[in-house]
């Protein structure tokens, strides 16, 4: 497909798994999806697949550890141990910038989806609730899915709430929809309520949802995943972040290198 270049790491093909399903995860609100799938790509060590660099995701190169990557969609792959199902990771460093490469790289990871044999799409994002309406501290989790019957089995298993409506933006929603029109493949998409100050605040990571989507992954999956975080230690994790952002913002803003109208500074360069 034009604009899209793959990198692959394995040749990894369909016979390969066995009752595969898929997660995706991608950038959001608060990153609460994309939290959640990297935290599982690590517990499951999972394998690296294939990388996806696409020429509508933005243009700047990413530094790590000093090492300069393009901004990509990754996929990665986890072999059960015990054979009851194998599992496709999918991630990415950033979502497209228009509408039109939104839908074009979702139609061509579903394509990707259909050909490794996946029968059910499980989708991980964020539901930003005003926050005096969240009572409890372990977040609402909302649920919408492309078959009725299995919503159903799923509210009634985790405890879930419909979404009754609304739009779900980006790829988190729009893989699952286009998997069930273009191949009937089921789809899932489980929403963790977050502040809807995050919908302004690109600053802001909530990383009690993204633990709760794990928690209830693991429950209903029987994922090998380890209790690494109490609530008490996700504030504690979060508050230290807050205060290395804030200290990253005082240092751009000593430096003045950059005379912009646009104040907000991020993690991009």
């Amino acid at each position: 497909m034009e604009g899209i270049r793959i990198i692959k790491h394995s040749d990894l093909s369909r016979r390969d798994l066995l009752n595969p399903i898929c997660i995706l995860g991608m950038p959001g609100i608060a990153d609460v999806g994309k939290f959640a799938l990297d935290s599982l790509i690590g517990q499951l060590k999972a394998k690296n697949l294939m990388d996806i660099i696409f020429d509508d995701y933005p243009a700047g190169a990413i530094v790590d550890d000093s090492i300069l990557s393009a901004p990509k969609a990754e996929i990665l792959y986890w072999k059960d141990p015990n054979k009851t199902r194998d599992i496709l990771l999918i991630t990415a460093d950033a979502q497209s910038l228009t509408p039109k490469g939104i839908y074009k790289i979702s139609n061509f990871l579903t394509e990707i989806i259909y050909k490794y044999g996946i029968k059910l799409i499980i989708a991980l994002g964020a539901y930003p609730v005003n926050s005096r309406k969240i009572n409890s501290k372990i977040p609402q989790i909302f649920a919408s899915s492309t078959n009725r019957d299995l919503l159903e089995s799923y509210l009634t298993e985790n405890n879930c709430q419909k979404i009754q409506k609304g739009v779900i933006i980006g790829a988190n929603g729009l893989i699952p929809t286009l998997a069930k029109a273009r191949y009937g493949i089921d789809g899932l998409v489980f929403l963790a309520e977050t502040d809807n100050i995050a919908i302004v605040n690109e600053d802001i990571t909530d990383l009690k949802a993204s633990i709760t989507l794990l928690e209830m992954l693991k429950r209903s999956f029987t994922l090998p995943i380890k209790k690494k975080y109490s609530m008490e230690n996700i504030e504690d994790i979060t508050k230290n972040l807050q205060i290395k952002r804030d200290q990253l913002e005082k240092d751009l803003d000593s430096l003045q290198l950059v005379d912009t109208d646009d104040k907000r500074k991020s993690l991009y360069i």
